[in-house]
C-alpha cells in the first residue's frame, strides 16, 4: 500500500514537473520542448497502466493523474501544431500569443445571401416550392457549416457554388 502512495506521488510530482516544464517553453523562458522528460514520464504511466492496483483509492489516483496527463499532452500538442501552422506566433519576448486575423469569419456574409438567392432560384426553376421565408434559415445552415470546414481546414474562407444535379439542386463548399 505505501509502495503505491509513495510511486503515485512521484508520478503526480513529474507530471507538476513536467507541466511547469511546458509553461516555461511556451512563454519563451525554455528554449527547446521538453520531449526528454515528457517520454520519460509518459513510458512510466504505461507500465503502471498494466499493472492490477488493488486498492480502490490509489487506483481513482493513478486514473485522475492519467487522464490529467494525456489531457496536457493534447492540449502541448495541438498548441505545438498551431505554432508550426501559424495560427500561434512568439512575440518579442518568446512567448506564444495568437496571431490577430486568426478568428477572421469564414465566410463574407454578402456571398451567403448571394447564395441563398441562388439557391431559392435554382429551386424555382427545378419546380421544387420555395418561399423567401426560408433564405434567412439557409443562410443561417450555410454560415454554421462554413464554421465547421474553416475550422477542420486550419482557417481557411469557405464559399459556396449553387449547381443543379439531376433536377436537384446542390451547394457544394470550395476552400479558398
Amino acid at each position: 500500500m505505501d509502495e503505491w502512495k509513495a510511486m503515485l506521488d512521484q508520478l503526480e510530482a513529474a507530471l507538476v514537473e513536467l507541466k511547469h516544464e511546458y509553461d516555461l517553453f511556451f512563454q519563451g523562458k525554455r528554449r527547446g520542448e521538453p520531449m526528454k522528460e515528457r517520454r520519460a514520464l509518459e513510458t512510466r504511466i504505461l507500465a503502471l497502466s498494466r499493472r492490477t492496483i488493488i486498492n480502490n483509492v490509489d487506483q481513482l489516483r493513478f486514473n485522475n493523474i492519467n487522464g490529467r496527463y494525456w489531457t496536457y499532452a493534447n492540449l502541448w500538442t495541438r498548441t505545438l501544431r498551431d505554432l508550426e501552422e501559424g495560427r500561434l506566433r512568439r512575440d518579442s519576448v518568446g512567448s506564444v500569443t495568437r496571431v490577430p486575423g486568426a478568428g477572421k469569419e469564414p465566410v463574407d456574409r454578402e456571398h451567403l445571401e448571394r447564395v441563398a438567392a441562388e439557391l431559392l432560384e435554382a429551386r424555382r426553376s427545378c419546380g421544387i416550392a420555395g418561399d423567401a421565408s426560408e433564405v434567412a434559415a439557409v443562410r443561417e445552415t450555410l454560415y454554421a457549416r462554413a464554421l465547421e470546414i474553416s475550422s477542420s481546414a486550419g482557417g481557411k474562407k469557405v464559399e459556396f457554388r449553387v449547381t443543379v444535379e439531376e433536377g436537384k439542386p446542390k451547394i457544394k463548399a470550395v476552400l479558398r
